[in-house]
């Protein structure tokens, strides 16, 4: 066979000591294992043991890595057990379903509620928006009783020894014979002024609070009606409280009264075109706890003179703080966390007595009705938007119309 020898062309490259020294170790190393492999136990020795050694170095290193890779996922599995166990219990705490989604949605906006505070602090002062908004936010007072409707007879409790009887839930036992003190129950509630003909929004069941509990309890058991015995509001800056009556109410929590006197006078708050949005700021007007909310703002000798005068009810109470100018709602402020067609939901602290007042944003005017408080979740209430409202009285006024 001929084997035939290209010249190369063009230049031989040059190599550098380097790259030369670099080739004559590859060579000798190959040359040694080709001695080894002709010298079988010197090749065992040299390069097959420590291939096996290494070997199992390394096993044993991926068995430790192994090990270690299972603790990390049993210490995670251990971890995600917890907050299953602590998300099922959270799913059995839970009230309802549309309380957690509220909440949640709380929660999750709690960043941009934070600088939503910021933003309305930098806005300025409040004072003149609280001074405006507060002057047309009253309290409403009121009394009554449960009459049967063809005996004529009202609903009364019931003694024993001079004594009223009490259920196993702690309340007074009622009855429609006998001769015990006639059952009187009393109300407090907030409303605001919405025009200049007297008219003042409230919740339903402030209008209406024999709907609820007790009292209803009792409509069904006796088959009584509620009469109204007295309805009265009180403004701020006003010494005298005025008759009110309910003109309407709404199946969304929402009614209509008419006051007398001082609220023809008062300033109207403005309605906003419309609802508010999740970061907006929310200042809660009302009168939470009733008078309890009143007594606590004066000083110790005035509640030392009250409580030595004799026959006080919360009818005079009332007539007293007004006199002396106690009469005034009190405002917290927080962030509206969500809004649906049926409610808004915010953080601003309330309480009992707070129902009907107005949630208003920083320009003073009305975004919702302050409703509900969220008993499990501290700090949320809700309120019913005023877009709910608005609608509400344009079919009052067509309903008006009508009748005219």
């Amino acid at each position: 066979m001929v084997v035939e020898v290209m010249p190369l062309t063009g230049p031989t490259p040059a190599h550098t000591g380097f790259e030369h020294d670099k080739w004559h170790e590859r060579v000798q190393a190959a040359a040694a294992v080709a001695k080894a492999r002709r010298n079988p136990r010197r090749f065992v020795l040299r390069w097959v043991v420590p291939t096996v050694l290494a070997v199992l170095l390394g096993m044993g290193l991926q068995s430790l890595r192994t090990a270690d890779l299972e603790e990390r996922l049993s210490a995670a599995h251990q971890r995600v057990g917890g907050v299953d166990a602590a998300l099922q219990r959270l799913r059995e705490d839970a009230p309802s379903r549309s309380d957690v989604e509220a909440m949640r949605d709380l929660l999750a906006r709690s960043i941009d509620g934070a600088q939503a505070r910021v933003s309305a602090m930098e806005a300025g002062s409040l004072a003149p928006v609280v001074a405006q908004v507060g002057a047309s936010v009253g309290l409403v007072q009121g009394r009554y009783v449960l009459v049967h409707p063809t005996k004529g007879l009202p609903l009364r409790l019931k003694l024993s020894g001079g004594k009223v009887q009490r259920n196993s839930e702690g309340g007074p036992r009622l009855t429609l014979s006998g001769s015990g003190p006639v059952f009187m129950s009393t109300f407090m509630g907030t409303f605001f002024v919405i025009d200049s003909n007297g008219t003042l929004l409230t919740n339903r069941h402030v209008a209406l609070p024999w709907e609820d509990g007790g009292a209803a309890q009792a409509m069904k058991e006796f088959g009584v009606h509620p009469v109204m015995i007295e309805m009265r509001g009180f403004l701020p800056g006003q010494a005298e409280s005025f008759d009110v009556m309910v003109k309407g109410v709404g199946k969304q929590d929402l009614a209509l009264l008419h006051g007398s006197g001082p609220a023809l006078q008062a300033k109207p708050l403005v309605l906003a075109k419309s609802n508010p949005l999740p970061g907006d700021a929310a200042l809660v007007f009302g009168y939470p706890t009733g008078l309890n909310a009143l007594l606590a703002r004066a000083d110790d000798d005035f509640v030392a003179k009250l409580k030595g005068m004799p026959d006080m009810d919360d009818r005079r109470v009332a007539d007293i703080l007004a006199q002396v100018g106690l009469v005034q709602p009190l405002v917290s402020r927080g962030i509206v966390a969500q809004v649906t067609d049926a409610a808004v939901v915010y953080d601003a602290q309330t309480a009992g007595g707070g129902s009907g007042g107005p949630v208003v944003n920083l320009r003073g005017e009305v975004v919702a009705v302050n409703r509900a408080i969220l008993q499990n979740f501290n700090g949320s209430n809700m309120g019913v938007p005023v877009e709910t409202a608005a609608e509400m009285l344009r079919q009052a006024a067509r309903i008006e119309a009508e009748q005219k």
